[in-house]
């Protein structure tokens, strides 16, 4: 684990770009914020085979730390660029991307989703494992699991919902439907927290933050370019003493997870105004962030059913590391044919 960790920091380092002065326009690119979403996915994998294998080295010990502390931290950043970039896309697009929004986005990301779904079935039958028909079924909207990760995917297809819903009712009224987003948002949150466990909703308006900044950001560069270099100290202090302000309550409040969860990610925003990175290995990582994260569970039940992570825990990271990558690609590949031949052109 330590070998990946110190690859990460490396792959950062060595394409590392500072802006002097000025904030850096392209701060939330979609280049920039892949190689971002590349870092996370990699900390999501790492976070996930260790509940696979006994990583007990002194270096693994520290990585581990690292991932405990960051918790659900490690995939707010994801729900914070996908609402920037729904809002973003509804600035350009109008009311012709909300016309369009069940289709591209929600059952596209269904139909992804339905085919990892379909491989995982796969996988249960290769290994003589058997799920009651309504675990299968509902496992097509993420409440259930049939070994694949569920909580994220479900939320995704919550807050899509709530956001047609919400700029088709109000699609004379941006900042009105932004309100009801987030509104919703807060009843779902309320919801699941009462029939779910607390990681199925102490993220979910790090996605209603992505948009309010998208919302706001034209104001926030000016106020930037206005005050540079200052503004931009005050903001990374401001949000660094409301993150550890309530970084004290992030277990005990569910509000306070999602502040702090959103305090995270503007924190990384403000990073990204003076701080780039250009890594091609992070940003394949980044845009094949959906198959990267939901296939990755496929090769380490796979390797686990065969006793790999007993026998070589190192080596079965490779191997699913490996196998990871190998799936991604594959669909990818198939996605993209798929895309060109039917109806999502």
């Amino acid at each position: 684990m330590l070998v990946v960790f110190v690859f990460l920091c490396v792959c950062l380092i060595l394409n590392i770009k500072i802006s002097i002065g000025i904030i850096d326009k392209d701060y939330l690119s979609k280049d920039y914020t892949q190689v971002v979403k590349g870092v996370f996915i990699i900390i999501v994998f790492l976070s996930h085979i260790k509940g696979y294998a006994d990583f007990a080295s002194k270096g693994d010990i520290f990585v581990k730390n690292i991932l405990q502390y960051l918790g659900q931290l490690m995939v707010a950043f994801f729900l914070f660029v996908s609402g920037y970039g729904v809002f973003e896309a509804i600035k350009k697009k109008g009311k012709e991307y909300i016309c369009f929004f069940p289709k591209n986005r929600i059952a596209k990301t269904f139909f992804d989703f339905s085919l990892a779904i379909l491989l995982f079935l796969f996988l249960d039958l290769l290994l003589g494992k058997a799920y009651s028909g309504k675990t299968v079924l509902l496992a097509f909207t993420g409440w259930t699991s049939i070994g694949n990760s569920n909580w994220y995917m479900f939320a995704i297809f919550v807050m899509y919902i709530i956001t047609f819903i919400s700029f088709f009712i109000f699609e004379h009224s941006r900042g009105m439907a932004i309100i009801a987003v987030s509104v919703l948002s807060l009843i779902y949150i309320y919801i699941m927290s009462t029939i779910k466990e607390t990681w199925w909703s102490d993220t979910c308006l790090c996605y209603v933050a992505g948009m309010w900044f998208s919302y706001f950001k034209e104001h926030i560069d000016k106020v930037m370019d206005n005050f540079s270099p200052w503004g931009w100290r005050i903001g990374i202090v401001l949000l660094f003493s409301c993150y550890y302000i309530f970084s004290g309550y992030r277990y005990s409040r569910l509000l306070a997870y999602n502040v702090v969860a959103i305090c995270f990610c503007l924190l990384i925003v403000f990073i990204l105004m003076k701080v780039s990175f250009d890594s091609k290995c992070l940003r394949w990582c980044g845009e094949n962030l959906f198959w990267l994260y939901i296939l990755q569970r496929i090769p380490m039940i796979f390797w686990e059913h065969y006793g790999m992570n007993v026998m070589n825990p190192y080596f079965y990271l490779l191997l699913c590391a490996g196998g990871t990558i190998g799936l991604a690609w594959i669909m990818n590949k198939i996605d993209i044919y798929i895309i060109r031949k039917t109806w999502w052109r």
